[in-house]
C-alpha cells in the first residue's frame, strides 16, 4: 500500500527556520513540526511575555490545522516544549481552553529554545482531506 504525502504549506503560517515543513500530510494524519510563538506576518516572537506567545503559537497550530482541513478537536497528540516548568500553570489553562473537550495527549518537556521564544508546540491530528 503505498501512502502519499502532501506538504502544508500557507502564507498564514510562520515561515520554517530551517530544511523542514510546517506540516506534512500523510495516511489520514497531520503531523505538524514545532510552531512557536512567532507572528506570520512579520516573523518576529509575538511578545516577551509567555501568555502572549503561548496564545500565537496556538493560533498558529488552529491556522495549520485549518489549512489541511482539520480542526483542534482532530488533535491526538501535542508535544509542548517549555523553557521554564513554572509556565505549566498558564500552559495548563490556555491548554484546557483550546481542547475544552477530550484533550490530546501531552509532553511537556523542558527545553532551550532559540531567539527568546518560551515555547514550540508539535502536534498530530486526524486529517479528514
Amino acid at each position: 500500500m503505498s501512502v502519499e504525502k502532501h506538504v502544508i504549506c500557507h502564507p498564514d503560517l510562520p515561515k520554517p527556520y530551517g530544511a523542514y515543513s510546517t506540516a506534512v500530510q500523510a495516511g489520514g494524519f497531520l503531523f505538524v513540526s514545532g510552531l512557536a510563538g512567532i507572528v506570520p506576518e512579520t516573523g518576529q516572537k509575538a511578545g516577551e511575555d509567555f501568555e502572549t506567545q503561548a496564545r500565537q503559537a496556538f493560533d498558529n497550530l488552529g491556522t495549520c490545522l485549518k489549512c489541511a482541513e482539520s480542526s483542534m478537536s482532530d488533535v491526538v497528540r501535542v508535544v509542548v516544549y517549555l523553557t521554564d516548568a513554572q509556565h505549566r500553570d498558564a500552559l495548563n489553562s490556555l491548554f484546557g481552553d483550546c481542547f475544552p473537550v477530550d484533550p490530546p495527549a501531552r509532553s511537556t518537556p523542558i527545553v532551550e529554545l532559540p531567539m527568546g521564544l518560551l515555547l514550540s508546540i508539535e502536534a498530530t491530528a486526524i486529517c479528514r482531506k
